[in-house]
């Protein structure tokens, strides 16, 4: 990634307004510089970027503005109607996302779902406790390509994460079969975690599992779990 055009970039929007420092830094940020500079698929990534300003919050004119201020630091000029329309596509699609995403319960496997999720990481950071936060992630190595066998890893796993997690952790689907698990660092994480990898998911295989900090800000936290929820 070009940090010189990062730079300038954030500079930028930071002067016309941008109003929190703190949630303008996304992945698809980089995606979008790399697209830029490197020749990369631009529509794809305005289609990111809109996303992602959606899913912090950003409205549609300052996320414009923003995209803006990416292709005038590059002396690309206004950005070209197919590439706004790709930006409003991205920010629409997750701005109005089917009504069962807004539900607080996946109805299959019964664990959280991602729009819950948001809100719950909105209450650990208005309360300043997400510092001592971590989230495991686990899933199957490698993709899975039957529908009956993903729904099974699916099942196999949330059912792993409340045997393993059993008090006030937040357990939810990220992926069709990805879950995860917002929980206190403690001295028993490493023993829980132990377990989870042994799980047999399916067929004899054990999940992939992973344990991340919660970053130091709202926006980056949105940000990945944005990015978990892309996988397959």
């Amino acid at each position: 990634m070009d940090e010189d055009v990062l730079s300038r970039w954030r500079g930028r929007s930071m002067a016309e307004g941008w109003s929190l420092a703190d949630d303008w830094w996304t992945p698809a940020v980089a995606y979008a510089i790399k697209a830029v500079t490197d020749g990369g698929d631009l529509p794809r990534a305005c289609e990111e970027l809109g996303a992602a300003r959606a899913g912090a919050g950003v409205g549609i004119t300052e996320g414009l503005g923003d995209l803006a201020a990416l292709f005038a630091v590059t002396d690309r000029g206004e950005p070209a109607f197919p590439l706004v329309r790709a930006y409003a596509a991205g920010w629409a699609e997750q701005s109005f996302a089917p009504m069962n995403d807004l539900q607080c319960e996946d109805p299959l496997t019964g664990l959280a779902t991602v729009a819950y999720l948001r809100t719950r990481l909105g209450e650990l950071y208005r309360g300043a406790v997400a510092g001592g936060h971590l989230l495991v992630v686990a899933e199957p190595y490698g993709q899975i390509a039957e529908l009956a066998e993903r729904l099974a890893a699916a099942l196999n796993l949330a059912t792993a994460l409340r045997k393993v997690f059993t008090g006030d952790e937040t357990l939810a689907l990220l992926a069709p079969t990805r879950v995860g698990a917002v929980t206190r660092e403690d001295d028993g994480l490493a023993g829980k975690v132990a377990d989870l990898r042994a799980t047999e998911i399916l067929y004899g295989r054990q999940p992939r599992v992973r344990v991340r900090r919660l970053p130091r800000a709202h926006a980056q936290a949105l940000a990945l779990i944005r990015t978990l929820s892309l996988g397959p």
